[in-house]
């Protein structure tokens, strides 16, 4: 069982990468963790939180792809201002490709910088309407920014297109769990999470405690 006060972690694998497609069309949703509560962790808002970018319709040409993955390999090392000077140049050259501005919008979040970031976020969504990973990415800036009700909408927004979206059903519960005090809620997403991830230890220590919390 957690023991209070809750700490928080932010638990990034670099093999999880997310896919986006021009416009509204098919995405292949992978799970990219964030925030979540620890029993001994810090808050780490440098972490770098990145979105792949591919085209199932028409390939991408190798010079885009190589601009991509500069700008990538540069979030991994945490060289913010190369990631941002890369991805901004791509949303300028390629203004209908999602994949950089949710990168952008990425980047502009690891450096605290909201409202670019926001903006950078829209304008993938408004690109990409399809892919759940665009409505978690940019829930986690509204998280990080202390805009938790923006947040939830988001997330909500993002299960809308896919229900069972494992990362927005986790980040879900977080959210309800630590930020807006409703462990009843937050129980319920971590257990439809937990079908979908019966492994994850974690979670179901997380489910145990809620369970004591709230007396079921």
């Amino acid at each position: 069982m957690i023991s209070p006060p809750q700490q928080l972690t932010k638990l990034i694998s670099a093999a999880c990468l997310t896919t986006l497609l021009f416009g509204c069309g098919a995405s292949t949703p992978v799970v990219q963790q964030q925030a979540a509560p620890a029993q001994s962790a810090t808050a780490n808002n440098s972490a770098p939180q990145t979105v792949q970018h591919t085209n199932n319709n028409a390939p991408l040409s190798t010079e885009i792809e190589e601009q991509f993955n500069r700008g990538i390999s540069a979030m991994y090392d945490q060289n913010f201002d190369k990631a941002e000077e890369i991805f901004l140049k791509m949303t300028q050259s390629y203004p209908t490709l999602s994949g950089p501005f949710a990168n952008l919008g990425s980047v502009l979040t690891s450096k605290n910088d909201y409202p670019n970031a926001e903006t950078a976020f829209l304008r993938a969504l408004q690109l990409n309407t399809q892919n759940p990973e665009i409505y978690n990415h940019l829930g986690r800036m509204y998280r990080q920014s202390g805009q938790f009700s923006k947040a939830l909408e988001i997330y909500k927004q993002g299960l809308e297109i896919d229900p069972e979206s494992p990362n927005l059903l986790r980040n879900t519960g977080i959210l309800l769990d630590l930020y807006l005090s409703n462990p009843e809620a937050a129980l319920e997403y971590y257990q439809r999470y937990l079908k979908k991830k019966p492994d994850d230890k974690q979670v179901k220590i997380w489910i145990a405690d809620l369970s004591v919390r709230i007396g079921q």
